[in-house]
């Protein structure tokens, strides 16, 4: 068996003072060094939930976010707005994700809210409807998708469209959870609330734009409404199978003018988001809320969200903040 020395040892085999005392502050450094880079090593993890809305997009911020930063995790859960909101009071998470305005309750609590992209919550129907050629040729106003939806004035596909000799049902379908898509579409009906959608025979509520676009795209007789990602597939920018957006009469002049034809594409619905064409609601900003202040890893990623992380917002369906109002939403992060 060898040894290996460390140092000279004098005549009674022992070591000088000296050599004990260099290898203990070599040993000291060691260890601090060892020590500082584990510290700079460690992972931050930022917990986020929320709207759905914004859970595509969020999604692919995190996989960018994280090639770069290979020291944070990213964790990212939907269940619709009011999830993300209660996560976020109860501090569960570090990033709610929000498709509505904070309210001056929640921020009376502490909520801080920033704006990281714009939306939309279109109305659809399904492409075996049996007045589909109407609909997409006329298009739908704001009072009578109030009536179908809200006042119930509007219970047939053949009342819809004038149509008497048309009687088949109107199946509504609308949200069960608590989220910004539904109040979106309500306020556009004519500044109501979720609630404000009655609980009545030929209603039917359910939970998430997934099951509601499936839903619809299932149902020759159906209507509801949807964040434009779960109508529009990712790969084809087409609309999906089964699905049809429906065009707004803004105007009222019973038919789809070329200004308000923008459905083809999910690429020309973002364009007319980001033109304004699209009314707001059912346009409007998606916002990711903390409590009291962003901070730390946290702060770097919303931070990064609304610089670089805009360039991609267009590519996954999405518009970007308008430029006018990114720098209070940097201020608000404290940038």
């Amino acid at each position: 068996m060898t040894h290996e020395r460390i140092g000279p040892t004098n005549k009674q085999g022992k070591r000088p003072l000296i050599a004990i005392a260099a290898l203990a502050v070599i040993t000291t450094l060691v260890v601090v060094g060892f020590s500082g880079c584990t510290s700079q090593q460690q992972t931050s993890t930022i917990k986020v939930s929320g709207a759905y809305s914004l859970y595509p997009m969020m999604v692919v911020w995190a996989q960018q976010y994280q090639k770069n930063h290979t020291n944070v995790r990213i964790d990212v859960t939907s269940g619709g707005a009011g999830k993300g909101m209660s996560d976020a009071l109860a501090g569960t998470v570090n990033l709610g994700m929000v498709s509505r305005d904070v309210t001056a309750s929640e921020a009376s609590q502490g909520i801080v809210a920033v704006a990281v992209v714009k939306d939309a919550v279109l109305c659809t129907i399904n492409t075996a409807n049996p007045v589909l050629a109407n609909i997409t040729r006329t298009g739908l106003t704001q009072q009578q998708l109030k009536d179908v939806f809200i006042t119930r004035n509007i219970t047939t596909w053949g009342q819809l469209v004038g149509d008497a000799s048309n009687t088949d049902i109107i199946k509504v379908y609308s949200r069960s959870d608590v989220c910004g898509a539904a109040q979106t579409w309500a306020i556009y009906l004519g500044n109501y609330t979720q609630d404000d959608f009655p609980t009545v025979e030929g209603v039917t509520k359910v939970k998430g734009d997934d099951t509601m676009s499936a839903s619809v795209s299932g149902d020759p007789l159906a209507i509801g409404y949807s964040n434009v990602n779960y109508i529009y597939s990712n790969s084809t920018m087409q609309p999906k199978t089964g699905l049809i957006p429906v065009p707004l009469d803004t105007n009222g002049n019973g038919i789809i003018d070329s200004a308000e034809n923008f459905y083809a594409t999910r690429s020309d619905v973002v364009n007319a988001e980001i033109s304004g064409a699209l009314p707001a609601p059912p346009a409007r900003l998606v916002y990711l809320v903390t409590m009291h202040n962003f901070t730390g890893a946290t702060k770097d990623f919303v931070h990064w969200i609304l610089t670089d992380g805009q360039k991609i917002t267009n590519a996954n369906g999405y518009a970007p903040v308008p430029t006018d109002l990114i720098p209070a939403q940097l201020k608000i992060i404290g940038v």
